[in-house]
């Protein structure tokens, strides 16, 4: 990656969220470099879209900036050896449908947290897909029938730790199917055994 959008993410890693302006001053860069290094980091999935905070204070909004789920892994950290540690002690102690109990609970548990959705089918999916993207997945959508849409994900947060747990899936799978209101059909992954994308087709009014 770009040193200087490196030393973005840094920044905004060390204080939580960050300005143009904030991140203009440190950096010693305009805010119209600050700006174009902010929308590609945007783009790649490593930064928030700007958020609001106000000030009780009279004067304009602050647009702040914050790290999106997938940067984590460019800092180090111990969250895969600490999820790897959890999910062994699991199977240690679990027969697997308990442990897929639990599982699907997480899944309920996360899919709980995003509120009211649209009721209308496609904005119901897209507001899915945009939650998926907060989360740290790259994903895309294809409506393939009526009632039928074919998820693909080409990058997932969990991706290190389901090679070794394949059962972690159960996870997303449980909260996908909560969040669309469909069932799902896994055509293709990671737990499969496969080593490209990993497909669902979502069927709708089953």
């Amino acid at each position: 990656m770009q040193d200087t959008r490196q030393r973005i993410l840094k920044i905004i890693e060390e204080r939580g969220e960050a300005t143009v302006k904030e991140l203009s001053e440190a950096l010693g860069l305009t805010s119209v470099t600050i700006r174009h290094h902010l929308e590609i980091l945007k783009r790649e999935g490593y930064v928030s879209a700007p958020q609001i905070r106000r000030s009780s204070k009279p004067g304009r909004p602050r647009y702040v900036y914050c790290l999106a789920p997938r940067a984590v892994d460019l800092f180090p950290s111990n969250y895969n050896g600490l999820a790897d540690s959890l999910l062994t002690a699991l199977e240690s102690h679990l027969p697997p449908e308990e442990r897929r109990r639990i599982l699907e609970t997480v899944g309920k548990t996360m899919a709980a947290q995003v509120g009211p959705l649209p009721q209308e089918r496609e904005a119901r999916i897209q507001a899915v897909l945009e939650y998926m993207k907060q989360l740290g997945f790259t994903a895309s959508v294809e409506k393939v029938g009526e009632d039928r849409y074919r998820l693909s994900i080409s990058h997932c947060p969990y991706r290190r730790v389901s090679r070794l747990h394949p059962e972690t899936c159960y996870v997303d799978e449980t909260m996908l199917s909560v969040l669309t209101g469909g069932k799902l059909h896994r055509l293709s992954g990671e737990r499969a055994g496969e080593d490209h994308l990993c497909s669902y087709e979502i069927i709708l009014g089953e």
